[in-house]
């Protein structure tokens, strides 16, 4: 399980209660067919014999889902445990570390394999989500949570940024690559990571989204997922000290970290450099920069107008945007048609 620290900041979601009737929409499966149906597609990964996480089946011809943090690098053994099929060898057949995904495959089996249909559309905030795992190697755990925000945002997860959904929900480590599902059995999402204030969890879990699952399903590559190498915050998340060195309602995004010989250390970018502008827009929440990074592709020039810590020498700066998965192959170009 990746965690999210919040360090001085604290976030608490008020989960909901009760299920109202007009919650579990029209096709909303029974609780215990819920339960039963997920199970039959759920996975428990094993990686060089540990038990790292969970995952699902997403393809009657043994496609599966997980988390790509789950899996680790490549070259490490992965097998699955089934409900229904056992213990499997599953070779891994591309990976999105943008949603932190990874896409299995399992040897064939004779009559294919339950598996679980990918949800048309993410659900409204508020809904009923639910995610089968394996917390804590205790096996086959249903956990029911809700949607806590009505789209996708980024999170810095395992050492890059992660576009995920958020749902209100108290998960513990061994549900990682878990499905969530929605009231009628429909995959919305993988589990990814969750939130925590100085190492407490605080109610917040993060999920790779379907529309991403899909993808993968659809090409069958490893992704090319853009990358500046960076970490950022906002600058009203600063202390005091950090704010009087700039002219009061200056805003941008502090650089926090770089990743040791990333694209942005080699443009020249420091720890505390304030960011301003990104390809001529004013940046100051992190998905306004972050969704300008994801519609490039790697090798491309990312613009940026950068103040220095001390709120002086403005400057731009030019980064060579790098890719995620860069330790992974990259995906071959697909074969003309004749």
């Amino acid at each position: 399980m990746i965690v999210l620290g919040l360090g001085a900041v604290f976030l608490a979601v008020l989960q909901a209660g009760g299920l109202h009737a007009a919650d579990a929409g029209e096709n909303a499966v029974a609780s215990g067919e819920l339960y039963a149906r997920v199970k039959q597609a759920a996975l428990e990964i094993l990686v060089d014999d540990h038990l790292n996480g969970s995952g699902s089946l997403v393809d009657a011809g043994g496609l599966a889902i997980t988390a790509a943090h789950v899996i680790g690098q490549p070259g490490n053994r992965v097998e699955v445990l089934s409900p229904v099929a056992g213990r499997r060898r599953a070779d891994v057949v591309a990976v999105d570390l943008g949603h932190d995904l990874a896409l299995l495959r399992l040897e064939p089996r004779d009559g294919g394999y339950p598996c679980l249909p990918l949800a048309a559309r993410l659900p409204p905030a508020g809904a009923d989500a639910f995610l089968l795992g394996t917390p804590v190697f205790r096996h086959a755990v249903l956990f029911r949570a809700m949607l806590a925000r009505d789209e996708l945002s980024f999170e810095y997860l395992n050492a890059g940024y992660v576009l995920v959904l958020t749902l209100a929900a108290s998960v513990p480590s061994g549900t990682s690559g878990g499905p969530w599902v929605d009231r009628q059995g429909a995959l919305i999402g993988v589990q990814s990571g969750i939130m925590s204030n100085s190492g407490t969890p605080v109610g917040v879990a993060f999920a790779g989204p379907a529309g991403a699952v899909r993808r993968l399903l659809e090409t069958r590559q490893t992704a090319a997922t853009p990358n500046a190498g960076l970490a950022i915050e906002e600058t009203w998340q600063q202390q005091r000290d950090f704010l009087n060195r700039f002219p009061p309602q200056t805003e941008g995004l502090v650089v926090k970290v770089l990743q040791a010989d990333g694209p942005a250390a080699r443009a020249g970018l420091k720890q505390w450099d304030l960011i301003v502008e990104a390809e001529g827009q004013a940046v100051r929440l992190p998905d306004e920069l972050l969704r300008i990074v994801r519609g490039k592709k790697p090798g491309e020039p990312l613009s940026l107008v950068v103040l220095g810590p001390d709120g002086t020498g403005k400057r731009r700066v030019t980064v060579t945007l790098g890719r995620l998965e860069a330790a992974w192959p990259e995906a071959r170009p697909a074969a003309k048609k004749p």
